[in-house]
């Protein structure tokens, strides 16, 4: 039998009240608050962390993906800032590398995660965006399908902000779904993508240390020896900036969802346990990784997949199958289909016509049921295929610059998310060279 307690704490205070008011400081929310207030809205940002950067601050996630068409970056604008601003947190070393303007060099897309929250901060501050940090999203107070409030838990209880419209930038589609909004989940099964725990180990000889094909030759042997357990097929690496130091984006965590709070705990636990194993596989098999330190893992179990919440239009495989374009764009995405097997191992990779792109329609931010509300992250309306193009930083960025966007147009208008004609959303995002 389960039990179940009742507590009321209250009147609930209000804290902040702007016109804008974005939840969850990842890239895709950063983006949404600096783009927002750039456009005079009295904009605040509530992020659960004490810092902002979500998985490229607290996951771990140390490269953007690349996001290119015809050598050119289709992720520019706030995203670009974001690249350049981190310079001014690295050695002189770095900087020295000549800085690629369009991040087609892994090095212009490789991520400090300190630099990154400190550039994101710079970004909201010099914008005039309010930020409240150390407060988890718990509720919200609707009339009718308006959001008058987001409610929040802190170390001082709970308090609510008002506002004229939000933006979902939670990555989980949290406050759509507390507003009424429609979850969409996982693929056919009802499994999302696997989980990742991301770490670094440092101490590595890079003389020695042997090429993706053999490290993945050595994995597999370990694992029909029984030494690792892990259902992922090969052994996921990056370069980072420093010699002696390996990104791994290789843990896998199957049939866990990261919108039940006992799975995700459990999930980190896991992405823990396979960490463990790698460290020791790396260190007794792999050449060049005798020495090998843990440099630093993950605060935060990557998820790639959760709620994606149904907008007034549902985009589809078939818009990267055909590279389709729309009138009223936010985004542009060359990435490929890029699925973990949600059920254990195997990766299925699909890249888009050379040189081409689809485009993320205005109107798969705008989730039904809901007047006032806007999504600003990877959880917006698309099928589980093509979520997994869309889900990475850079166009994720580009999604939240269009709803911050948006969201300044339709506080100043009075009108509702859907009545916003996307097309001048569009234009506004065309004029500061956005897209």
């Amino acid at each position: 039998m389960t039990k179940v307690f009742y507590h009321w704490s209250g009147d609930i205070p209000v804290v902040a009240n702007a016109d804008v008011v974005v939840v969850g400081g990842g890239p895709g929310g950063t983006a949404a608050a600096v783009a927002a207030a750039r456009r005079g809205a009295d904009t605040v940002l509530v992020e659960r962390y004490g810092a902002l950067g979500g998985m490229a601050s607290f996951g771990e996630v140390t490269p953007f993906t690349p996001n290119h068409a015809k050598g050119r970056s289709l992720s520019r604008g706030i995203y670009m800032e974001w690249c350049r601003r981190m310079r001014d947190y690295l050695p002189e070393c770095d900087r020295a590398v000549p800085f690629d303007a369009e991040c087609r060099d892994r090095r212009s897309r490789c991520i400090d995660k300190n630099a990154a929250m400190l550039a994101l901060e710079d970004l909201c501050l010099e914008s005039g965006v309010r930020l409240l940090y150390h407060h988890n999203l718990c509720d919200v107070i609707m009339d009718g399908s308006r959001i008058t409030a987001a409610v929040f838990h802190s170390k001082s209880g709970f308090s609510a902000v008002t506002g004229k419209v939000f933006v979902d930038a939670t990555g989980d589609g949290d406050l759509a779904v507390l507003a009424g909004g429609e979850g969409m989940f996982g693929n056919e099964e009802g499994f999302c993508q696997p989980m990742t725990t991301c770490f670094k180990l440092s101490g590595i000889d890079r003389t020695l240390y042997p090429d993706h094909a053999e490290i993945s030759r050595l994995y597999n042997q370990a694992k029909e020896a029984g030494e690792i357990d892990c259902p992922r097929e090969n052994v996921l690496w990056f370069e980072t900036p420093e010699q002696d130091t390996i990104h791994y984006n290789t843990t896998r965590i199957v049939k866990k969802s990261g919108v039940d709070a006992l799975e995700l705990s459990e999930a980190e636990i896991e992405g823990r346990r396979q960490i463990r194993a790698y460290v020791e596989f790396l260190r007794r098999r792999v050449p060049g990784c005798r020495n090998a330190r843990i440099a630093s893992i993950a605060h935060h179990v990557g998820v790639r997949e959760s709620r994606r919440i149904r907008g007034l239009i549902v985009q589809t495989a078939e818009d990267f199958e055909t590279a389709r374009k729309y009138p009223d764009a936010v985004a542009r995405v060359s990435y490929p289909i890029d699925i973990h097997n949600p059920s254990g191992t195997g990766t299925v990779m699909k890249s888009i016509a050379p040189d081409e792109y689809y485009e993320i329609s205005y109107r798969a931010l705008v989730p039904k049921n809901t007047v006032n509300l806007l999504m600003g992250c990877r959880a917006v309306s698309v099928d589980h295929i093509l979520h997994s193009s869309c889900r990475v930083m850079p166009p994720v960025c580009a999604v939240g610059e269009g709803a911050g966007v948006a969201a300044a147009m339709i506080a100043a208008e009075g009108c509702g998310a859907a009545e916003l004609d996307g097309r001048k959303v569009n234009a506004a995002l065309q004029q500061s060279g956005a897209l």
